[in-house]
């Protein structure tokens, strides 16, 4: 969406959620700026300017609104289904890549483009560098712990990704006006300078039990998300109680484990972060955003399926805010789609459990609780052993090790991972669609001849064969990965005479 200055101003006005994100409003008097949502007092339209992304704004001299900009808006809406090299570029600075000794060089490096490359794709969609992005980042993650933690300042400087804690109290003081100590002073009603034991930073043998507020656009379908990893969660790796969702992953340093309420009905939602190490606490949130799709827009995407599909509006009506359910890992996906490939989806649960039985990884006591105590095998470790869990066509398994002892690079636009994957033996469309979907958040594929799609299809009068399904879902693009997902939960609240048509993916 390409919109003017006097459309900004208007939805600002209006204090439109749906628009955090997409731009930030800059005061030019008092040198603050906001999202368009902010509760302040709407300034006048001559007084203020609109750039792009909140490292635009600092970079020009901005500080932060002290009512809504400590919590970290949603990412922007997307732009291009394929995956722009900046939205790429942004979702890595997001785990971290630029933290802790990263350099902007390497962060070129992994996205096979020149580090100028890098520069101009930037700054040309948001305004800004990645050095700016990555120093906002940092201090939104430790404006959150200084609010709600009781982490001593030293050692939020460095899980919020600082290089020391005099960088990190110059960068907190220029983007919000106060020092940490004054904000954490103000906030918490009370003298942030004295250490308690309960203010103690972790020992190496205790977890670091961070907190965050994962900003979300609503409407959310968070019944719908844990419904969906409930049916497929390994026993001890993955759990979900009611609505509240706990998943164990592999972090750059170390194991983590992610709680989060998918139940919360308004504002953001709360995350708990169990980390056997401190640096992974940005990793840990952008993992957790990626896993729940928290970045999607969804009024625009529901929007946008009911009028191409008015056969899906129903359904979105329905059920508002569908999300698409994420894997830590392309890696991973590839595994849930070479193991599912036609048979159930408690089939293929019950394979991976007995991988994990066979090579799953303890966590560490401190991390570990009744229902969360190890970790989902590596996909190394799956292929190497797959001779030993996988029960099925030998050339599917041969595929199997093949694959996951080599899986393609993750930060490559999309179409070029697809081809890359259609290039190994044993991967189809289906299996390379079914991985991206989940694994790099595809949001323009529809896994091919998908036996689940076209029971939905059927039922509502959709298509009859795949033929006639693969058209009619075309004409969802390039939101076809939600009019998937609505399909998929249609099929799963059928009768179950209508479910299959015959052996099922996964």
């Amino acid at each position: 969406m390409v919109l003017t200055d006097d459309e900004r101003y208007a939805a600002i006005r209006a204090r439109d959620s749906r628009f955090d994100g997409m731009f930030f409003t800059c005061v030019r008097s008092t040198k603050i700026f906001c999202r368009p949502s902010c509760p302040a007092r709407t300034p006048h339209r001559g007084g203020v300017e609109f750039l792009p992304s909140a490292a635009a704004a600092v970079a020009e001299g901005y500080r932060a609104c002290k009512r809504c900009g400590p919590a970290a808006p949603p990412g922007s809406p997307d732009r291009d289904p394929a995956g722009s090299l900046s939205d790429r570029a942004l979702h890595l600075i997001d785990e971290g890549a630029l933290d802790h000794g990263g350099t902007v060089p390497a962060l070129a490096e992994r996205l096979s483009v020149s580090e100028r490359s890098l520069h101009r794709a930037l700054v040309a969609a948001t305004g800004a560098g990645a050095l700016a992005h990555a120093r906002m980042r940092r201090a939104r993650r430790a404006h959150e712990l200084v609010v709600d933690s009781p982490l001593p300042l030293g050692t939020i400087a460095h899980a919020a990704g600082f290089g020391s804690e005099r960088q990190f109290h110059d960068t907190f003081t220029r983007i919000y006006g106060h020092s940490p100590s004054v904000v954490r002073e103000r906030l918490r009603g009370g003298p942030a300078l004295a250490r308690s034991p309960e203010e103690a930073a972790p020992s190496p043998a205790d977890a670091a039990v961070l907190t965050a507020q994962l900003a979300v656009r609503r409407p959310f379908d968070g019944p719908g998300l844990a419904t969906w990893f409930a049916t497929r969660a390994v026993p001890g790796v993955e759990h979900v109680d009611g609505l509240r969702w706990s998943r164990a992953v592999h972090l750059p340093h170390g194991p983590g484990v992610l709680h989060v309420d998918l139940g919360v009905e308004h504002g953001p939602l709360p995350l708990t972060a169990h980390l056997a190490d401190l640096r992974d606490y940005a990793a840990a949130v952008a993992m957790a955003r990626q896993l729940l799709d928290l970045d999607a827009d969804p009024l625009g995407i529901d929007a946008g399926l009911s009028a191409a599909m008015p056969a899906l509006a129903p359904l979105v009506a329905r059920r508002p805010g569908v999300r698409i359910p994420g894997t830590p890992s392309l890696a991973e996906a590839l595994l849930w789609a070479i193991v599912g490939q036609q048979i159930t989806t408690a089939q293929a649960r019950t394979m991976i459990t007995a991988a994990t039985d066979l090579a799953g990884s303890k966590l560490p006591a401190a991390l570990a609780t009744e229902h969360i105590h190890r970790l989902l095998i590596t996909p190394s470790e799956a292929a190497e052993r797959a001779g030993e869990w996988f029960r099925g066509p030998g050339a599917r398994r041969r595929t199997l090790a093949a694959v996951l002892a080599d899986p393609p690079a993750a930060h490559r636009p999309v179409p070029e991972l697809r081809d890359q994957l259609l290039a190994r033996p044993g991967i189809g469309p289906w299996t390379a669609d079914y991985a991206l979907l989940r694994g790099v958040r595809a949001i323009d594929v529809a896994p091919a001849r998908d036996v689940a799609l076209l029971a939905a299809a059927r039922a509502l009068g959709l298509a009859d064969d795949f033929t006639a399904l693969g058209t009619c879902l075309q004409a969802a693009s390039p939101w076809r990965s939600y009019a998937v997902m609505h399909l998929w939960h249609h099929r799963d609240e059928l009768p179950p005479e209508h479910r299959t048509l015959r052996k099922e993916n996964s």
